[in-house]
């Protein structure tokens, strides 16, 4: 199995091997386009199986630390869009791989379904959130890509910060802990 794991940016990045699979890795950037223009061209050249997007969240929902594990997706620039044939929701359970990989929700498993909303701003206030377990600026397009292409996609996610409570530099000062974090939960999981 070929597993294309993108990353919005190559701070996020850390060694990973799944038994059974080659894995190959693209940094999409950040925002919507180009995370879809960047996954889009590495699904062409590299024709994975499957796509995992690992990467960060902030929340107002959960706790710093968490781990979300996401096939459910929200667009929040298009969502107040009130046009017919807008895509603005994206549910990749029926094509994600990895069935009942859990979240590590306040340190117990949970296989509660996670949202992520996705748009191309930086929220810092919890009502922009829209009701979601998370927001990022990326996992929208990816899935939306991976959907046109027919490929499976999940998304495992860190929550780096609180909404609201000093996010961008929360954010900086939690990747390392999310690199650690997330490599653990590979080890253990997968």
């Amino acid at each position: 199995m070929k597993i294309l794991v993108a990353y919005a940016l190559k701070e996020e990045m850390f060694p990973l091997a799944i038994a059974g699979a080659e894995i190959v890795k693209v940094v999409t950037g950040m925002g919507k386009t180009q995370a879809a223009a960047s996954l889009a061209f590495a699904i062409a050249e590299h024709r994975p199986d499957v796509v995992l997007n690992i990467g960060t969240v902030g929340t107002y929902r959960h706790s710093v630390g968490d781990i979300l594990v996401c096939r459910r997706f929200i667009d929040r620039d298009m969502h107040r869009l009130p046009l017919d044939g807008v895509c603005r929701e994206i549910d990749m359970t029926d094509s994600s791989f990895a069935y009942g990989l859990p979240s590590l929700v306040d340190g117990a498993e949970s296989t509660a379904p996670m949202t992520v909303n996705t748009g191309d701003n930086f929220v810092f206030s919890p009502e922009e959130d829209l009701g979601c377990d998370a927001v990022d600026m990326e996992s929208f397009s990816l899935a939306w890509t991976c959907r046109k292409a027919g490929v499976p996609f999940l998304a495992v996610k860190y929550v780096t910060d609180k909404l609201g409570q000093n996010s961008v530099e929360a954010w900086a000062s939690k990747l390392a802990h999310a690199r650690a974090a997330l490599q653990a939960y590979f080890k253990e999981y997968f």
